[in-house]
């Protein structure tokens, strides 16, 4: 037994030398193995560790993540200090967030703040799984705080970005993940680079700026500046949309903007103007609401266009925005002034108005092709020199054409009516304004000075200044000679009286026309002077031909071809006819052929007759009046009247019919009586192989008396013949011839020879007719 009890006791020790053993060993290797002890914390320090890292969670959302590659706690506050900071401020889906990168943060976990004094870098729009696609949005700043709780990232510092299209800058800036809005606080700068190497940049600048990326949009306060190439616009608050990272529209408040070229100037504005854009940023349509306005000026031109609304439409077929078409609508106005050039004349001001009016541009966008009114429209020339005529044009309907450097090369128009004011001179006042009426209206201008050189008015044409009038079919006005053509229908009046024809031609200035074509015109009577059977003073004077001219006022009238003038039952008719009416004088070529009627003679009180007289008596005597008229008709080649003397010569071969007599010479002067006279002719002198045939039907007896020289006096039928030995031959009796004179009273056949009354004597040859109820 006491064997056995050391075997235990043996192997008791040997376990317990093993079990050390292995102990030892063992401490040795953790001795070695065993990790060296902390750095002691530097001081002022309440912890410090390193690839720190924090997050910030609503709900099971993460709405921030933080970290580092070191963390310092500063002692006795809650303020960490990080090194290597990278920062993840998560959208409001949780499915991107923005990356913000900087070499040291402090982070604040009890205010949930972390501020970085040095350089910040932002990406945005970074996938939470996934490469990042697309447009990548990188921000630089300095001074920059986030919240944590929010993600929003602040800075009143410099800062700038860039992304494959364009970048910026600005001082001072505000970004808001959840609601991906960014506010740029001052100074702010962006630029659109565009899509090509061949995109015209467009750089924008304001005063402050909020990029609203829900809305696609950028709003820039309180001032705005655009700028792309030689396009310059300048406004207050502008709103600007972003579409697929390019610029789509611009809104600004009380915008203005320019587009300066080497040999033009464009410029436009509006209280509200809107600019669409295309790819590259090139501009195809502008808008002005309220006050729009566009102003064109070139070398010679300055085109102004105003109204409520300013549509403008741009050609991008090339690389820059050309202007294609502009629109004025509400109260639109068009105004071309000319601008002073050396060596020339400065040419009309002319404004178009009208509800709508739209302009088409030439290839290019410098010069205007032509000008257009959706309804109603005026046109207004004003003159720049002085006593040029002023002009206004009113229609339904109003086109204009432009030449070369925007000179207005004609006009046209429907329902037309034309004012022209003439200016006062120093002898005279302002003249009555011309106003005409037409259904269409074409004007030409002169494509050098833009001065007014053909007028073409067309359809019911109506014509006035002052008193005088105008009508035709047709009418053209060549400007170059102040001429007035009426064709169709034509006619004109004034208070000395009228002329219509096929065609007329008239002088404005002077007033003289000439009249062709179916003349037929009407003299109102002139109550001064003295009045005679031919120009009597109350008596309209009618004229028809197949020419006629007026001169001098209507003063001066000459007649061509067929011509006939008359008064009442006066005529006289010719080939040619001219009347002067101041100097009171009427002359007819070719063919002429003059009547004139004797008045009915009036009935005389008796003595001692008064009106108390029954009418029976009245009507007896009135019975006794001859009814008949009493014509003196003469014909001539030639005739020549003056109303001073009342007395008319004929010549060329002539020939005086009075009743029951005819009296051939190669001329005749007839004297005429006052109009109020019973009888118009006084006497006639007719010279040169003087014949008179005196006829009687009832007693079928002719007398023809021969003479060189005959004088015949109408009151008591007395013919007085002398030279060349006067003879008389009566086809009943015989002959009578005395070697000077022979004097014949017609209504009592008394005959006087070399003052021997031969009525006396046995051998008279010339018997007196008896009276009716006596023997002979």
């Amino acid at each position: 037994m006491r064997r056995t009890r050391w075997l235990f006791l043996a192997a008791i020790l040997a376990i317990v030398v093993s079990v050390g053993a292995t102990y030892v060993k063992r401490k040795a290797g953790f001795l070695r193995d065993a990790l060296p002890p902390p750095t002691p914390l530097d001081e002022g320090l309440n912890a410090q560790s390193q690839k720190w890292t924090y997050g910030d969670f609503k709900g099971t959302e993460q709405r921030v993540f933080i970290q580092a590659s070191s963390m310092r706690q500063i002692k006795d506050t809650s303020a960490v200090e990080l090194e290597d900071v990278e920062l993840h401020l998560f959208h409001k889906e949780a499915t991107e967030y923005d990356l913000v990168r900087c070499a040291k943060a402090q982070f604040d976990p009890n205010a949930k703040t972390l501020f970085s004094d040095g350089q910040v870098d932002i990406t945005r729009d970074v996938p939470v799984t996934g490469p990042q696609t697309g447009h990548i949005v990188k921000i630089h700043s300095s001074g920059v705080t986030f919240q944590s709780e929010s993600g929003k990232a602040t800075t009143d510092r410099l800062t700038s970005f860039d992304y494959d299209q364009g970048g910026g800058t600005a001082v001072g800036a505000e970004y808001d993940p959840q609601e991906r809005q960014l506010h740029l606080k001052s100074q702010v700068s962006l630029d659109w680079r565009g899509k090509t190497p061949e995109s015209v940049p467009m750089h924008i600048e304001a005063g402050e700026a909020f990029y609203i990326e829900k809305e696609s949009k950028v709003v820039l306060v309180p001032w705005s500046r655009m700028t792309r190439a030689t396009l310059k616009i300048e406004g207050g608050m502008s709103v600007v949309t972003i579409e697929n990272q390019e610029v789509r529209l611009a809104e600004i408040n009380k915008g203005h903007g320019v587009r300066e070229e080497s040999d033009r100037k464009t410029e436009f504005g509006a209280e509200r103007l809107t600019l669409h854009f295309i790819e590259n940023t090139q501009v195809d349509k502008i808008h002005g609401d309220r006050n729009g306005r566009l102003v064109s000026t070139a070398a010679t031109m300055r085109t102004t266009v105003t109204g409520d609304r300013i549509d403008l439409d741009f050609d991008t077929s090339t690389k820059d925005s050309t202007l294609k078409t502009a629109v004025a609508t509400g109260s639109g106005v068009a105004e071309a002034v000319p601008l002073p050039k050396p060596g020339a004349e400065i040419g009309d001001t002319r404004i178009l108005k009208s509800d709508t009016i739209t302009l088409k541009m030439r290839a290019g966008g410098k010069e205007i092709e032509s000008a257009e009114t959706a309804g109603a429209g005026t046109i207004d020339i004003v003159p720049n020199r002085p006593g040029l005529p002023k002009r206004f044009v009113k229609g339904d309907h109003i086109w204009v054409a432009y030449g070369a450097d925007n000179r207005i090369q004609s006009f046209r128009s429907i329902n037309v009516s034309t004012r022209t004011e003439k200016p006062p001179t120093e002898k005279q006042p302002s003249p009555p304004p011309a106003i005409t009426t037409s259904k269409e209206l074409l004007a030409i201008f002169d494509p050098k000075t833009s001065d007014l050189a053909h007028l073409d008015q067309k359809s019911d044409f109506r014509y006035q200044e002052g008193d005088r009038r105008g009508r035709a079919d047709h009418a053209t006005l060549d400007q170059t000679k102040d001429l007035m053509t009426l064709d169709g229908s034509a006619r004109v009046s004034d208070p000395t009286g009228s002329a219509s024809a096929d065609r007329i031609v008239m002088n404005q200035k002077s007033g003289d026309f000439r009249a062709d074509g179916h003349v037929a015109s009407t003299h109102m009577p002139d109550k001064s002077g003295s009045s005679s059977a031919l120009l009597a003073t109350d008596e309209v004077m009618q004229a028809r031909a197949q020419h006629m001219t007026s001169s001098d006022n209507n003063q001066k009238i000459h007649y061509e071809g067929n011509a006939v003038a008359w008064q009442a039952a006066n005529r006289v008719d010719a080939d040619r006819l001219d009347i002067d009416r101041d100097a009171g004088i009427m002359e007819a070529d070719g063919k002429v052929k003059s009547s004139f009627a004797d008045k009915e003679k009036k009935a005389k009180d008796e003595p001692g007759k008064d009106d108390s007289d029954d009418d029976g008596d009245k009507a007896a005597v009135k019975a006794k009046l001859p009814t008949t008229p009493v014509f003196t008709v003469v014909t001539a080649p030639h005739m020549v009247y003056t109303e001073e003397t009342r007395v008319v010569d004929y010549t060329g071969g002539v020939v005086m019919t009075r009743p029951d007599m005819v009296i051939t010479a190669a001329k005749i002067r007839a004297f005429l009586k006052d109009a109020d006279s019973d009888s118009s002719l006084d006497k006639a002198f007719a010279d040169g192989t003087v014949k008179i045939v005196s006829t009687s039907d009832k007693l079928k007896r002719t007398r023809t008396a021969t003479a060189e020289h005959t004088e015949y006096y109408a009151d008591d039928g007395r013919v007085l013949m002398q030279r060349n030995k006067p003879k008389l031959v009566d086809s009943v009796k015989g002959q009578t011839e005395a070697p000077k004179e022979l004097i014949w009273f017609s209504n009592d056949d008394r005959l006087i020879v070399d003052g021997v009354d031969k009525n006396a004597t046995a051998h008279s040859i010339i018997i007196r007719k008896p009276a009716a109820g006596t023997k002979k």
